[in-house]
């Protein structure tokens, strides 16, 4: 079949380890940048922003339904479902 071990792009290939780094910086800028007021924001930004209301918002109703006594560790909870929030507003606005 072949050789199971695993090589990484550094000893493979070191100039293009070294492209890759040298790319680094550029390519980090290439997140898409919303202008509010004549500010620029990054748009991961807008959306940490919108998936802590939703979050709020999400708690509220299981509050209001009362259901939050049931729920296990809730600062875990909490911490994923505006992770999960915040993850699907980037992909609901960003997706391409």
């Amino acid at each position: 079949m072949g050789d199971c071990s695993r090589r990484s792009i550094v000893v493979e290939n070191p100039p293009a380890a070294l492209a890759l780094l040298a790319l680094a910086p550029v390519l980090s800028g290439c997140d898409p940048i919303w202008s509010i007021s004549g500010a620029f924001f990054p748009a991961w930004l807008l959306c940490m922003v919108g998936g802590v209301i939703a979050a709020v918002l999400i708690r509220w109703c299981i509050a209001r339904v009362g259901v939050e006594p049931f729920i296990g560790p809730r600062v875990l909870v909490y911490a994923l479902l505006y992770a999960a929030c915040t993850c699907t507003l980037w992909l609901f606005f960003f997706s391409r």
